[in-house]
């Protein structure tokens, strides 16, 4: 395994280690809000988070998309860095600005008379303001293949919320805002953390022809990230709309188990992606590298996409009460759509590598609308499910498109097809425990029921020539040796990287 490799493994290995850590105290923030708001004060608090993240995309500008771009283009990497910050800084205080003016005319709007919902908009929009500024620190080192400060970052800033939490949300009970608070005063101690260990190497500045390439970069992404949240988002007022604020909190809950393939795996993965498709790309065979990980991109994706679907009412059980289960059934379908949209990042590479934003959005627009249409047609028929359906067929049209025009400007080297044809064996093992599920009543027997079909899966990609034993051996094999050096580095008292 050659050095590059070595790098990339390992970077992986940290930012899984890190997104694990992240997600279990995310867990934990699921049943601390599930277990103190009632049904549909928690799909209210879905709906803010929903727009919170719509407005942080005009706060962002997709400044740090940009840098991330364009990172390996610019000979000094800080000054990129510092142009990001600056310009943030700027933008995002222009952005607190306006919403403090525009406050008394939008809070109605958005969420009528709840109580407290004039803060509402203040919090979410300097809270997004923090989370970009930290976003672009943490792509910073993520570009330069220093995953531990990278995750870090991310790390930080859940493990602060969830401090704040216990603080406004527990101990003094001030419900939605009090969630509103942690998620503020946490993102915004890491960034003064980050920001005053910066000092030394921070100073302000806009290099114009920096700032003008992020800017055009991450501005042309803008449409493409409405409408991608269009896809992921807006199916929750749809939801509200033909149905309740308890079947949005339903949802919201086998959304967020279902979305644990993302952090688990399609983070992780797309953390050592990302800086390693712009580095190779121009390599003689930098496609068959690409081709290689999108290998093994499906190998493990499927794999969680069972692995999920199998302990999803185990999981739902854990993290809400007994009024959530029906969410357990969400889980494979939400999986699966989260494992299809992490596929994009190979299928849209061409376009990226030949800046069509203008296409990759226009794309995203017309998948966005497909989505919006199924759920209005789905939801009225088979309500929740009908929405995560949906969600399944815009992913599925979207890599067809994206694969159709991202080739013209990079040839791939596999085909729209290689990731379905996991459905072989993924879909009835899948059907084997949910038969079986019907008749089992001890969760002892359940787990074991679990863990044979995950190993069965391992079984039938082998033999199917999905993977071979040998490149499986591989990874083992380098995941020992680096869990064996971090152990011992640990025992001599010295800080081990991983």
């Amino acid at each position: 395994m050659n050095v590059q490799n070595k790098k990339i493994f390992s970077n992986g290995i940290i930012y899984l280690f890190s997104s694990v850590l992240t997600q279990l105290i995310n867990l934990f923030l699921i049943p601390l809000y599930t277990r103190n708001l009632s049904q549909a004060e928690y799909g209210n608090f879905d709906l803010i988070i929903s727009v919170q993240q719509l407005l942080g995309i005009a706060i962002t500008l997709g400044v740090y998309s940009g840098m991330v771009r364009f990172f390996n283009e610019f000979e000094d990497k800080n000054n990129l860095k510092n142009t990001a910050i600056t310009f943030s800084l700027i933008w995002g205080s222009l952005c607190i600005g306006i919403a403090y003016i525009a406050n008394p005319w939008l809070f109605p709007l958005l969420f009528g008379q709840e109580p407290n919902a004039h803060i509402f908009i203040p919090l979410i929009i300097i809270s997004s303001v923090c989370i970009c500024l930290n976003t672009t620190y943490s792509s910073f080192h993520s570009m330069r293949f220093n995953a531990l400060k990278s995750s870090a970052i991310q790390f930080s800033s859940i493990l602060t919320t969830l401090f704040f939490a216990i603080i406004f949300f527990i101990i003094l009970k001030m419900g939605i805002v009090g969630i509103l608070m942690a998620q503020f005063f946490g993102n915004l101690t890491v960034f003064m953390f980050l920001f005053i260990m910066d000092l030394r190497n921070y100073k302000p500045m806009l290099k114009l022809e920096q700032l003008r390439n992020m800017l055009r970069y991450g501005s042309g992404l803008l449409m493409g990230d409405v409408s991608a949240w269009v896809l992921t988002l807006s199916d929750r007022f749809l939801i509200k709309g033909y149905m309740n604020l308890s079947s949005v909190a339903v949802y919201s809950v086998g959304y967020k188990v279902g979305m644990l393939i993302n952090p688990v795996f399609i983070n992780p993965f797309a953390s050592v992606f990302t800086p390693f498709k712009y580095a190779v790309y121009k390599e003689a065979n930098g496609a068959e590298q690409i081709g290689k990980m999108f290998r093994f991109y499906n190998v493990i994706g499927w794999f969680s996409v069972l692995g999920l679907s199998l302990f999803a009412n185990i999981a739902v059980d854990l993290v809400a009460p007994v009024e959530y289960r029906a969410a357990g059934n969400l889980v494979p379908i939400i999986a699966l759509s989260y494992f299809l949209s992490g596929a994009i990042a190979f299928y849209s590479l061409g376009l990226h590598i030949a800046n069509k934003v203008k296409i990759n959005s226009m794309i995203t627009i017309f998948v966005a609308l497909i989505n919006i249409a199924a759920n209005i047609i789905l939801i009225p028929w088979i309500g929740i499910y009908g929405s995560a359906i949906s969600t399944v067929i815009a992913y599925v049209i979207a890599n067809g498109v994206f694969y159709y025009y991202g080739s013209k400007y990079y040839k791939l080297e596999f085909g729209l097809l290689y990731p379905y044809k996991f459905l072989i064996i993924t879909g009835p093992l899948y059907g084997v425990y949910f038969i079986c599920n019907h008749f089992i009543d001890l969760i002892f027997v359940e787990l074991l029921l679990n863990a044979v079909l995950c190993v069965v899966f391992v079984l039938l990609i082998i033999r199917f020539n999905f993977v071979t034993k040998e490149e499986l051996v591989v990874v083992l094999k380098r995941l020992r040796s680096l869990l064996r050096k971090k152990k011992e580095a640990e025992d001599k008292g010295v800080p081990s990287e991983l």
